[in-house]
């Protein structure tokens, strides 16, 4: 997916939305265990690697509270938000390949509500690989606000791709990053439902018995 693709939830769902049963699931936050309080680091609560997800803000004054999820009891929220302020998750893709990542992210009416999807592999340096993707407002007026039962799908974004830079790695990241001013400093954005996940990378001897399945296909195709 190209770097200057603006994407709102609704968009990306018709992407294909498999969720965790788009291959093997990595790791998964949904907060229910670490109740987020504070920036973190949270560990994941499922997943192969599992993880750590937290929070990075500017304002020293922001709040990190755990309102209720996208059709579960939490989420990971924070209010005083600034341009270039982000939640980070990170975890392993060893063995593993075509990774990608899902997760739920609305925002209240002032918060802010426009954000890049960034990947890395040493937590320094992060490319972007979705460009100002919208945010929807959690409101009745966008198919319901987010509550402890019903998990509201206009909310959820991916599964979107990684570059096969992500694979086979002891260590990956991704950020959602704030590219707006807020309306004000109260405004909070949340997230809930993080699933990174990838395949297995075969075996070199399933490699080769792949290829000599093909031969009688490609002898065939010559006679």
């Amino acid at each position: 997916m190209p770097a200057s693709a603006k994407l709102c939830a609704v968009t990306i769902l018709t992407l294909g939305l498999a969720s965790a049963a788009f291959g093997d699931d990595l790791a998964v936050w949904t907060f229910e265990t670490s109740v987020p309080t504070n920036a973190g680091p949270h560990a994941a609560e499922g997943g192969i690697y599992g993880g750590q997800a937290r929070g990075l803000h500017a304002d020293p004054a922001t709040v990190y509270s755990n309102p209720s999820g996208n059709g579960s009891l939490e989420s990971f929220s924070s209010n005083f938000w600034s341009v270039g302020d982000y939640y980070e998750f990170q975890t392993s893709s060893v063995n593993y390949q075509n990774i990608n990542i899902a997760w739920d992210q609305a925002r209240s009416s002032t918060g802010p509500g426009t954000f890049d999807l960034r990947w890395s592999t040493d937590g320094t340096t992060f490319t972007t690989l979705v460009d100002n993707y919208t945010v929807l407002e959690n409101s009745a007026a966008n198919g319901g606000a987010w509550n402890s039962t019903t998990r509201i799908l206009n909310y959820v974004f991916g599964p979107i791709a990684g570059p096969g830079t992500l694979d086979n790695q002891a260590t990956i990241y991704f950020r959602l990053v704030n590219e707006v001013a807020p309306g004000g400093t109260a405004g909070t954005n949340r997230v809930d439902n993080i699933i990174v996940s990838g395949t297995l990378i075969p075996e070199p001897a399933t490699l080769a018995l792949l290829a000599l399945g093909g031969l009688p296909l490609l002898r065939r195709r010559r006679a």
